[in-house]
């Protein structure tokens, strides 16, 4: 493993500027995992978010654009092709060097180079600033890029091939996945010619920019120039990184989240995917069967759910209405697979599959030591840990170990040569046109407990959120309909069971 940085230290002067690429002469220590970002944990959920993604708590601190490199010795050689690991967090946590993203099963088990990294997050990352240039609010996307750039000029020296460079991520990650591959609009154009997407691919996106959040974290920390103001600037950059995360992460923290720049996202994104202006890239996108349980946790009551949920907001939808399209279903689980279905699955597939490009699509694992809640299921990022083969070797069961290994392979299959099915049985997807059945060629993953090489694969024929017409207004079904008359789309299911 090797640690590098990759910009300047995006503190004082820098703090909310673009990265700034780091070059020296100097030696430097790159055989010790760097910090996170400075992270912010919503104050509601913060013990079980930070029990499932900050254990142990990694060090933070804002000087943190460093990335990481695993590459199997020895590094001279024909050039190995290159995963690019984008962490998860809602783009309010996480960093490349938990230890759940240790890349070294990975690259040593399937003799590809992995690369993780930091990105700024939470208020460092996303301000949602009227201070700052429009285009300089999505810095975290910024500092992907950076990172992007780095690969392309510096991975051949860990032996990996600048031109078969993969990107993945998981939740917030594969979100910025997709973007990247909405706001690269060529071969030639794009610094990968791949994309993993694992739980989420957002492509709804507002051009409306709400700075009520900023403003309020700027009064807290005593800053109170007039907004928009050099003053104010000057101000915030001066205040303490350790009492911003204080003030972010207690109960009036606020949130914060990516803009629409024109830049690095854009508001028109369907309308891109419609005229193919995007990296024409093979996909393999994905969701685990209980994607929702996570953030349902607790929620038991359908009909108040319905009615803050934004699903609600334009569908006059009933409880008993949506139970209908759930039978056999309790009110928590119903809940659970409305926010599955609507948040992980509808629209990412409807969405990047009307690109007419390559892609895929997976979902479900379930071990006794992976049920760290109630009715957790195969739930949100449960699959990252059997990816990167780091599971509690002292817990897992013998299939736990074989399905990582089954996984990994059909991973790094795609990765290799993502024009070819990962494994056996991983048919490229069709979905037909809506209402037209079609053949059983969603690739699910060890639905039924099967976990070896020649067997994990499942054709099925995709279902979910062609059954579930009703938790969709007329110009959505419109849009699923017609975007799906643009081509075919391989989809593949992870399904850890």
């Amino acid at each position: 493993m090797y640690s590098k940085r990759f910009a300047q230290p995006p503190v004082g002067s820098l703090r909310w500027e673009p990265p700034a690429p780091f070059t020296s002469d100097s030696l430097f220590d790159a055989t010790t995992l760097p910090p996170a970002c400075v992270q912010q944990f919503a104050f509601t959920n913060q013990t079980l978010d930070q029990t499932l993604f900050n254990d142990p708590p990694p060090p933070e601190d804002e000087d943190c654009l460093f990335l990481n490199v695993w590459a199997p010795a020895p590094l001279t050689g024909p050039l190995k092709p290159v995963v690019i690991w984008i962490f998860g967090g809602g783009f309010s946590f996480g960093t490349g060097s938990l230890p759940i993203y240790d890349g070294m099963s990975f690259a040593k088990n399937q003799d590809i180079v992995v690369v993780t990294s930091n990105y700024r997050t939470n208020v460092f990352g996303f301000p949602q600033s009227p201070d700052i240039p429009a285009q300089h609010n999505n810095l975290g996307f910024l500092d992907q890029e950076l990172v992007f750039t780095w690969v392309q000029q510096n991975i051949a020296q860990f032996g990996g091939d600048k031109d078969q460079v993969t990107l993945m991520g998981q939740s917030a990650g594969s979100d910025a996945v997709a973007l990247a591959i909405l706001r690269h609009k060529s071969l030639a154009d794009a610094p990968f010619r791949a994309g993993i997407m694992l739980s989420d691919v957002p492509l709804t996106t507002s051009t409306a920019l709400n700075f009520s959040s900023f403003n309020a974290f700027a009064l807290a920390v005593g800053c109170a120039q007039p907004l928009g103001s050099a003053a104010r600037l000057q101000c915030l950059r001066a205040v303490p990184a350790a009492a911003i995360r204080s003030y972010t992460n207690g109960p009036t923290g606020g949130s914060s989240g990516f803009v629409v720049d024109n830049v690095t996202v854009f508001g028109n994104a369907l309308q891109r995917i419609r005229d193919h202006q995007l990296a024409p890239v093979p996909i393999l996108l994905g969701s685990m069967q209980e994607d929702g349980t996570f953030f349902s946790y607790g929620l038991t009551d359908l009909q108040a759910f319905l009615d803050s949920n934004r699903v609600a907001a334009s569908l006059i939808l009933s409880a008993p209405v949506v139970r209908l399209l759930y039978p056999g279903l309790s009110d928590p689980e119903i809940i659970a697979a409305v926010v599955r279905d609507i948040g992980f699955r509808c629209f990412g597939r409807t969405h990047m599959c009307g690109a007419g490009f390559p892609t895929s699509s997976g979902t479900r694992a379930v071990f006794p030591d992976t049920q760290v809640f109630p009715g957790a299921g195969a739930w949100h990022s449960s699959e990252v840990r059997i990816l990167f083969g780091t599971y509690n070797t002292s817990t897992a069961t013998a299939a736990e170990a074989i399905l990582s290994a089954s996984l990994q392979t059909a991973f790094a299959n795609f990765v290799k040569n993502p024009a070819a099915s990962p494994a056996q049985d991983w048919a490229a997807y069709d979905p037909g046109l809506l209402g037209i059945p079609v053949e059983p060629t969603l690739a699910a993953i060890a639905y039924n407990g099967n976990v070896d090489p020649d067997n994990f694969v499942q054709a099925e024929q995709q279902s979910n959120f062609v059954s579930h017409p009703g938790l969709f207004g007329a110009e959505e079904q419109l849009t699923r309909s017609t975007v799906w008359k643009d081509g075919p789309c391989a989809v593949w299911d992870l399904a850890l069971d």
